[in-house]
């Protein structure tokens, strides 16, 4: 019998289902039992307005990297536009792919 408090926010929060599924596949023997053994995860679309805050910052950042080019060129003579893509994928997953919440009445 394997028991664990695995379950985090949203069951995978904490990154336990990685360990759980390890001991299971090497110590559970045939017929043995791991509580918990099932979970449900509910999920649903929402409007969230610090969403859309979130998303006016990520524009307005890149605005400014997009004038920080600029001046860099002008100024330094330096073409950094190489890093765009990257520091807008950073961006993206810093503003709007990070997690929000909602608490339901």
């Amino acid at each position: 019998i394997i028991v664990s408090e695995w379950m985090g926010y949203f069951l995978l929060r904490e990154s336990m289902l990685d360990s759980v599924i390890w001991a299971r596949d090497k110590f559970l023997k045939p017929g043995g039992a791991l509580y918990p053994s099932h979970a449900r995860m509910y999920i649903a679309p929402m409007y969230n307005d610090d969403a859309v805050k979130k998303n006016a910052q990520y524009q307005e950042t890149i605005r400014e990297w997009t004038g920080f080019l600029a001046e860099t060129a002008t100024n330094y003579g330096v073409d950094m536009s190489c890093l765009t893509p990257t520091f807008c994928h950073e961006q993206w997953q810093f503003f709007v792919q990070s997690a929000q919440w909602m608490d339901l009445p």
